[in-house]
């Protein structure tokens, strides 16, 4: 078995290659764009997020979401903490989970109001990309109901999303409620994704953290990449020490997932972690672009 997935991630790496045109040049870029948000924090335990590191000690966790203009296209990637976190936390996400991960955000920044930044409304989107089902990735999913806006999950992520509701837990998910999902114009993929067929924004699984999560690769019109992890890199401290994620991983494909990330880093792709504290430090948030 192990043989097999070590294969697998072989084949994945060959495929993102191609899709990153390594193998293939373009005389045309689109102007590419990628501006950063950050939907309020998680006050946490630091060994939540880097396992067995600073045990007992809190810091803030920054939880971002991001949108890319393609040329005059907008798409989303992940859409940030559910509104109703600024309001009352416990009914947001549980009193268990409120209580291990005191999620603190403010009313402007809900994924809705926070847009208006660029000028826009949630059915200005040409898609959205959901990286993976939790709820501080997937909160905000309800504002594209009736829009008839794609989402585009992996379809391995809706499985496990559904396995667990079926179990009897939640991730805390708008997805898990039947009268906002059938809202929803939701499309399951499998594998690498391409938004636009040029290359330009292409998503592909990284599992671990969850069985389907996927990241997002943009190539920017000066030829440059870079790669928004989501939780399968909570921070660079992660994948420079090669520290496990505290909860929700299964550790085998997490590791297997920095090894890819280390081989895109060595081909000059700029990573870009989900929850670290410092990364975000010093960088434009929008409404100006992190990254042009």
């Amino acid at each position: 078995m192990r043989t097999k997935k070590n294969l697998w991630v072989y084949v994945l790496s060959i495929m993102v290659l191609l899709q990153m045109g390594v193998f293939a040049c373009s005389s045309w870029a689109a102007d590419v764009k990628i501006y950063t948000f950050i939907c309020g924090e998680l006050i946490s335990n630091t060994e939540n997020f880097l396992a067995n590191t600073r045990v007992g000690v809190q810091a803030r966790f920054p939880v971002p979401f991001y949108v890319i203009k393609h040329g005059s296209d907008w798409v989303a990637f992940d859409t940030g903490n559910p509104g109703l976190t600024a309001k009352d936390p416990d009914a947001a996400i549980g009193k268990d989970r409120a209580a291990r991960y005191k999620p603190t955000m403010k009313p402007e920044d809900e994924f809705q109001v926070q847009i208006k930044k660029l000028g826009l409304t949630p059915k200005d989107f040409k898609a959205v990309v959901l990286s993976h089902s939790h709820w501080d990735h997937s909160g905000g999913v309800n504002n594209f109901m009736d829009t008839g806006v794609p989402i585009y999950m992996q379809k391995r992520e809706m499985e496990f999303l559904k396995k667990t509701v079926a179990e009897g837990k939640t991730v805390r998910s708008p997805l898990e409620d039947p009268n906002v999902a059938q809202k929803l114009n939701l499309k399951m993929v499998e594998g690498v994704f391409d938004v636009f067929g040029d290359q330009t924004l292409v998503a592909f699984p990284l599992p671990g953290h969850t069985p389907g999560i996927q990241v997002l690769m943009v190539k920017l019109a000066n030829g440059g990449r870079v790669m928004l992890c989501s939780d399968t890199l909570y921070t660079m401290e992660n994948l420079e020490k090669n520290i496990l994620p505290g909860v929700l991983a299964d550790p085998s494909d997490i590791l297997q997932s920095f090894n890819m990330m280390r081989v895109l880093r060595s081909l000059n792709v700029a990573i870009v972690p989900s929850h670290d504290p410092e990364y975000y430090i010093g960088k434009a948030l929008a409404p100006y672009p992190m990254y042009e």
